[in-house]
């Protein structure tokens, strides 16, 4: 977790950097960014792809939920990493 403070609004957002314990590099993580009560995932090349694309559309974007959406995500990776 971190804060920055934006100069063009003049509020305080505080990102989330989560990353799995069964990511394959370190480039797996996703950030979520709250600011006024809002939290929204900030977009970079690992939630691009297309399978992370898939997750994002129906557990964030469908139902608004990010604890389905890590919880998912999770259970994927773990499959990965277990049965791959």
């Amino acid at each position: 977790m971190s804060e920055e403070h934006q100069i063009s609004t003049g509020m305080t957002v505080t990102l989330f950097t989560l990353q799995s314990v069964y990511a394959q590099s370190d480039n797996e993580s996703i950030i979520f960014q709250f600011e006024s009560n809002h939290m929204n995932l900030v977009a970079n090349d690992y939630v691009s792809s297309p399978e992370m694309s898939r997750m994002v559309d129906v557990y964030l974007r469908k139902f608004n939920s990010i604890p389905a959406f890590t919880a998912n995500l999770t259970a994927e990776l773990f499959n990965k990493t277990t049965t791959g």
